[in-house]
């Protein structure tokens, strides 16, 4: 409980201990009671037009449909990396077993995407959480099954800004067990951080699983000083990046000119299915700092690729700060093909500080 505390922001953290500290167990009114999320998955025999196709689309037009066949729950425990550019890797720790299949013609058809969906597939508002290509086509024949061993299906959450919704509903899904389990502190940091900081302390408590804030008011209760003590260190400690505000790398179709405002490198921001800004991270020393990983754009899925060239890369914090750090121009326009991706090399993105 106490590495999540450390990773909230401080403006959290004071909202927190100015509610709660003389009641730790006043927190307790902030859980939901609600059954944590269930994911579902889901074959589909076409591949979607874009990442925004709801789950009543998916269910009309591109899910398998045959007798037999019925979407499996996603069970996630222990399943969960934290890569180290930030995004999150769940893979699947049940089998998944779709059929047996007892309708005359099998599967009806080849099974070419899976979809992961939170709760009911149906649901008017409902959105996917993931989709996964096949590596290969499949098809079951009559009273044949399509099974996914533990650790076939791998999903990613990138480190780009993910919907808030998309974060609760895979965070929730994969608490599953009493209590936290430690391959979740990464997720759960990266995805309270998300929270707290668009809903503020109040949205984060009502919107977090029940064992973690069961957890946080019996820890707190024990220690009283849980909360004052990392507010104490983060008062006296110099900045470190787990404070600063996140930096992103957006590619840019045309030059928004000099000194643009945010609003200038919006407007001229690639928009492709299968794109988002990545997480850039700077380090070095002296006057210069550079990116120490490889960033990766797409792949874009679009039959058109990303559409249009991508001139420019800019490094920019988030839009609602409206800081505009650095745009560089590429050496040479760069387009991409359907399912290709856009990288930028480590210690390419070259900045100056001070």
């Amino acid at each position: 409980m106490s590495a999540w505390l450390t990773c909230l922001p401080t403006e959290a953290l004071t909202g927190l201990q100015t509610q709660f500290s003389a009641r730790p167990d006043d927190v307790l009114a902030k859980r939901n009671g609600a059954e944590p999320v269930t994911a579902w998955v889901g074959l589909l025999k076409s591949d979607p037009p874009d990442a925004l196709v709801s789950g009543a689309e998916l269910a009309a037009n591109h899910q398998l449909s045959a007798a037999g066949y019925l979407p499996q729950r996603l069970l996630c425990d222990g399943g969960i990396t934290i890569n180290p550019d930030g995004s999150v890797s769940v893979t699947n720790s049940n089998l998944l077993v779709f059929g047996p299949f007892t309708g005359a013609s099998g599967s009806a058809a080849s099974v070419t995407h899976l979809a992961v969906m939170p709760g009911d597939w149906s649901a008017p508002a409902g959105m996917p959480l993931a989709y996964v290509a096949m590596d290969a086509s499949a098809a079951a024949s009559q009273g044949d099954c399509l099974m996914l061993p533990p650790g076939a299906l791998r999903i990613e959450l990138p480190a780009s800004p993910v919907p808030v919704t998309e974060r609760i509903g895979m965070l929730q899904a994969t608490v599953e067990t009493p209590g936290l389990p430690g391959s979740l502190t990464g997720a759960v940091r990266q995805m309270s951080r998300t929270i707290s900081d668009s809903t503020g302390i109040s949205g984060l408590l009502t919107q977090a699983h029940d064992d973690v804030i069961t957890a946080l008011a019996a820890e707190w209760k024990n220690s009283p000083t849980l909360v004052s003590a990392i507010l104490a260190t983060r008062s006296t400690a110099p900045r470190s990046y787990l404070y600063t505000a996140t930096k992103y790398a957006r590619l840019l179709t045309t030059d928004p000119g000099p000194n643009p405002s945010m609003s200038q490198v919006l407007a001229a921001e690639l928009v492709a299915t299968g794109y988002m800004p990545q997480i850039i991270t700077l380090s070095g020393t002296g006057a210069t700092a550079s990116n120490p990983a490889r960033l990766t754009f797409g792949a874009f899925t679009d039959p058109a690729g990303s559409g249009q060239a991508a001139t420019h890369v800019a490094v920019t914090s988030h839009p609602s700060t409206g800081r505009v750090m650095a745009v560089l121009p590429l050496s040479s326009p760069v387009t991409a093909k359907r399912y290709e991706t856009l990288s930028i090399p480590e210690q390419i993105v070259q900045l100056g500080v001070g």
